[in-house]
């Protein structure tokens, strides 16, 4: 019988509007600080919104060569980058890799849907004429993953994901299927968008999705949960994670994370614009990733929401939460960070799990922003305005898209002292030289664990 594979998070990166460094995001984003500000790339008078999620500080050619970068879209430039860093923070030396066992996994709503529309307005001004030759291969959807294989020399699958607002849950669900499958042993997997485009903002206007904030005088948006929440908030940027098999990891002694446990994924067949209101489908991906995982409702820390903003999916999102884990979900925290990074499409996802792991890490849960009049029927524990420290070992991390695209991902924090002990052991069994293992919760068992190794 082939022994089951575990996989693990070796390392992150991340483009967003709480910066460019996981270091400052998540200091950001546990502190409560909110990346949502009036749009600087556009002129929003025409629109009831003018607030965006916008990544300000983010200059490419800090990670890509100016020529190269120049020929990309914006949305690659964000896959790129957060790759780049995801890399080095897993201390992957591909040179030392077999590049045929690692594949990229990627997702994106829009893609390049900004530069379609920039090439489409200079088109008509200049009359066809001196159109930009890397038009097309900046426009691509497959270009954001394209492109990370390229940055990274991968040659396995290299595969593009684009069911909405779920993309990036469903690049990672298939990125995890890979790697159990025994087809790679590393995935370079997240997603990337950049829908800030006066055209896609019109059209998300125009669908009364966005929240008005009165010429930008509303600073308190998004609110998920809340009982004024009226719309969502755009964002943008890029998130990035390197799973990879457990064994692989530790023979490479690379850090350690967290734990994919499996996947849940449903579809409402309902509605492209709103979600079922049963909010049957979205029980059932969280009853699947459970499943999946094989943990009892009882286990779950800790719920990422998708916590959009709107009325119809947060109460959605609420009576399946309550639905699936019954009694217990009253006892957990939920949180939401569109509240602090708005609504990003596919990078939403890559933001929501980068974010868990961290807090798994940390030991503590980031707030959601703006919940100040909780919503009655939204009555679970959102942690409102403020952080909060609790004990976490498992968490969900919930995605829903438009047109019913329902997933559900489980992660679980990694004890570094188990693993270690268990590589340990494995050496020394086999004759081998000792190795040790560090992650991401190794600083406080490594002088212990350097001993016992000794002895």
């Amino acid at each position: 019988m082939i022994p089951r594979r575990r996989v693990v998070i070796t390392g992150m990166g991340v483009v967003s509007p709480l910066g460019c460094d996981l270091g400052m995001f998540w200091h950001l984003l546990s502190s409560g600080e909110t990346g949502i500000r009036p749009i600087t790339c556009f002129d929003t008078s025409p629109f009831q919104s003018s607030l965006a999620g916008e990544v300000n500080d983010f200059d490419p050619t800090d990670f890509i060569q100016p020529k190269k970068a120049r020929r990309m879209g914006r949305v690659s430039q964000f896959a790129v980058a957060a790759a780049l860093m995801a890399g080095r923070d897993a201390l992957l030396d591909m040179d030392q890799e077999d590049r045929d066992r690692v594949a990229v996994c990627f997702g994106t709503s829009v893609g390049g849907l900004k530069e379609a529309f920039d090439a489409h307005d200079s088109m008509l001004a200049k009359r066809y004429k001196h159109t930009n030759p890397f038009t097309m291969t900046t426009t691509f959807p497959n270009a954001v993953s394209a492109e990370v294989s390229i940055a990274m020399g991968a040659h396995g699958e290299c595969e593009t994901y684009s069911i909405g607002c779920s993309s990036t849950a469903n690049a990672i669900g298939r990125a995890y299927d890979l790697i159990r499958g025994h087809d790679v042993d590393i995935v370079v997997a997240g997603g990337a968008e950049a829908p800030l485009h006066p055209t896609i903002f019109s059209a998300m206007d125009a669908g009364r999705t966005l929240a008005p904030d009165q010429g930008g005088t509303i600073r308190n948006l998004p609110r998920p949960f809340d009982q004024t929440r009226c719309g969502i908030v755009l964002g943008e940027g890029a998130g990035c994670l390197i799973l990879e098999e457990q064994g692989h990891a530790e023979r490479r002694g690379a850090p350690i994370y967290a734990e994919l446990e499996g996947w849940g994924f449903t579809t409402d067949a309902f509605s492209m614009a709103r979600p079922d209101d049963t909010g049957k489908e979205h029980r059932r991906a969280i009853d699947c990733a459970l499943a999946s995982a094989h943990w009892f409702p009882e286990e779950v820390d800790y719920i990422n929401a998708c916590g959009l903003g709107t009325v119809e999916l947060d109460l959605v999102e609420t009576m399946a939460i309550k639905g699936s884990l019954g009694s217990h979900a009253y006892r957990i925290p939920i949180s939401s960070f569109k509240s602090a990074l708005g609504h990003a499409f596919a990078a939403s996802g890559a933001f929501q799990l980068i974010g868990t792991v961290l807090a798994l890490q940390h030991q503590f849960i980031p707030p959601t922003l703006h919940l100040t009049h909780p919503d009655p029927q939204c009555d679970l524990d959102y942690v409102p305005c403020v952080g909060q420290a609790r004990t976490l070992q498992r968490a969900l991390v919930n995605s829903f898209g438009f047109g019913g695209k329902n997933i559900i991902i489980p992660v679980s924090r990694v004890d570094s002292s188990v693993l270690l002990d268990q590589l340990i052991h494995e050496k020394k069994g086999a004759g081998h030289h000792r190795s040790m293992v560090t992650s991401a919760f190794s600083r406080s068992y490594i002088p212990g664990l350097a001993q016992r190794s000794s002895k």
